[in-house]
């Protein structure tokens, strides 16, 4: 059996219902109660369905805030140093291969 927040998502989702603030502003009372619940750790369709909008607003909104970046770390990554020298067969790793070239075995595979 459904309960009613199931049925109000099912409604929002499928367009019976959809939500009154739908296409308006967001004003600044509307983005702290965002973040508040979020912070809380309510998920977005609980919150579209507090706020009256959609979920896919909600989750614009929340990126645009800033939210969703704070999430993890990036990861810093170094690019790999490719030598001149070293052979580019798909199966090779010997650098000054004798095999590169026009009579390497792996030349045109992929």
């Amino acid at each position: 059996m459904p309960t009613n927040f199931e049925n109000e998502l099912i409604a929002l989702r499928t367009g019976k219902n959809p939500p009154e603030r739908s296409g308006e502003c967001w004003t600044k009372e509307e983005l702290e109660r965002l973040k508040l619940l979020y912070y809380s750790g309510s998920g977005f369709s609980e919150i579209a369905l507090r706020l009256k909008r959609t979920e896919v607003a909600v989750f614009q909104q929340a990126s645009k805030m800033g939210l969703l970046s704070q999430q993890c770390k990036p990861r810093k990554r170094t690019p790999k140093q490719f030598s001149d020298t070293a052979c580019l067969c798909l199966g090779c790793t010997v650098t000054n291969c004798p095999n590169c070239g026009k009579e390497c075995p792996y030349a045109g595979e992929l």
